[in-house]
């Protein structure tokens, strides 16, 4: 498991929905062009995921097909990644408290993957009624 920061999770979502295949990515990555994705995605520059490659390949990859945790998480950044990364939004998939989250829904894969994601500062567990909430510790 591959440890990142929050900036490099937004990159690296940002990345796996851009269609380049991971022999694509690597040749940018190892030659330090990542102009292309800049195009397509403007507002971000890539420079965590540079520096995400440069502490290794296999790391890199792993984390690029989401084999990762990242270090500390605010709620506003589990929001950010519940949006970008399964679709989820305040208000129709989850409630937003000033705390954490409440009521999501989404089904075990998305669980298991915001699990895996999540810093060890935060808890997510099962509600009686079958949804999750996602608290800190």
């Amino acid at each position: 498991m591959t440890i990142i920061n929050l900036m490099q999770a937004y990159e690296l979502d940002k990345l796996s929905k851009l269609n380049f295949s991971d022999e694509e990515i690597l040749r940018a990555l190892r030659a330090g062009d990542v102009s292309a994705w800049q195009e397509q995605v403007p507002n971000y520059e890539f420079s965590e995921t540079m520096a995400l490659f440069q502490d290794g390949e296999q790391e890199f990859l792993d984390a690029l097909h989401g084999h990762y945790r990242i270090k500390y998480v605010t709620l506003p950044g589990i929001q950010r990644l519940l949006h970008l990364r399964f679709n989820l939004e305040e208000g129709i998939d989850y409630q937003l408290l000033e705390t954490g989250i409440q009521h999501l829904m989404c089904d075990e894969e998305t669980v298991t993957k915001l699990q895996q994601m999540l810093s060890t500062n935060w808890s997510l567990t099962k509600q009686a009624d079958q949804k999750y909430s996602v608290f800190v510790k």
